[in-house]
């Protein structure tokens, strides 16, 4: 499969943002469904069943109503929402939001692990019920130090379209993806970001493989998971008490893919585990009354 970086050109001067592309998903093929007036008008009891026909589709619009029913795309976000100047990841993560609900939605940070806590009941009752959502965590990369020795920090995270609601189970999704800041990436100005999407693969099934409210976040069973477990038995043995909870694993491959760079896990450098630096939960702003995407339980379906 065929991917792309994402190149995240960061002013430290202005805080503005710009970004670049070097690929395009190919267009989808246009259907011929254009109707003539005569051929297309309805009469009596079949207008209230059959939906008006659509002249020229070519799928655009219907990628546009039901994003989630399509894999993630490489294309870069070109849409900008006022409100990102105040929320430093928002405006990180936009570019990376193309062909999603939260495409043009404002957002804002629900679950902040620093603030609200590294465990999975703290999680679930910040995130649940608040429909699609964007993970962002950063990390100490090992593989890289800079002069004075101590190791660079890195972003991952993922896009959960159908979010949480500790109703158990799995919420299957083709239209997740996770992230990541490539190796690549550091230069002297340490004013670039570049970015790597992995689409899901094998269908939607396992997107998010466990619900659970005593769990935390897995993006398929191994591909990001952050169990968010603190009072497990083999946390207490092997972490001390301020890092307990914000260990993450990754294997890559089973359920999302490797890459151009066909990497193992997005913490390869790290041996695949990592120790969290800080962890937070983006979901939409929705107005009162307003009905909320995926906010409750549910189809666990392996197609998404």
């Amino acid at each position: 499969m065929n991917a792309i970086s994402l190149l995240l050109l960061v002013s430290t001067a202005s805080n503005s943002f710009s970004f670049s592309s070097h690929k395009m998903i190919p267009t989808l093929p246009q259907k011929s469904r254009a109707m003539t007036a005569s051929s297309s008008k309805l009469h009596g009891w079949l207008d209230n069943f059959l939906p008006a026909p659509v002249k020229n589709d070519d799928g655009s619009q219907r990628i546009k109503d039901f994003p989630e029913q399509y894999p993630a795309t490489y294309e870069l976000n070109d849409i900008t929402v006022d409100s990102d100047s105040l929320t430093k990841e928002a405006a990180l993560i936009r570019p990376l939001l193309k062909q999603t609900m939260l495409e043009s939605r404002p957002l804002k940070i629900v679950y902040d692990a620093n603030l609200h806590g590294w465990d999975a009941k703290s999680f679930h009752s910040k995130v649940d019920g608040k429909g699609a959502a964007i993970v962002v965590a950063t990390y100490q990369d090992m593989s890289e130090k800079s002069p004075d020795e101590s190791a660079r920090e890195r972003i991952v995270g993922g896009y959960n379209p159908k979010g949480w609601s500790s109703n158990g189970g799995a919420r299957p999704s083709v239209a997740a993806f996770l992230f990541y800041q490539n190796h690549d990436d550091i230069k002297k100005s340490h004013t670039i970001l570049n970015f790597q999407k992995l689409q899901k693969v094998g269908g939607g099934g396992l997107a998010c493989s466990n619900d659970s409210p005593d769990y935390g976040i897995s993006f398929g069973p191994d591909a990001l998971v952050i169990p968010l477990q603190t009072a497990s038995k083999e946390a207490k043995e092997s972490l001390p008490k301020q890092q307990r909870g914000k260990v993450a694993t990754s294997k890559l491959g089973p359920y999302f893919e490797r890459g151009p760079n066909d990497i193992s896990s997005l913490f390869e450098s790290n041996g695949g585990s990592v120790q969290l630096g800080s962890l937070k939960v983006l979901t939409g702003i929705y107005s009162s009354g307003e009905e909320i995407p995926y906010s409750g339980a549910v189809m666990d379906m392996t197609s998404g």
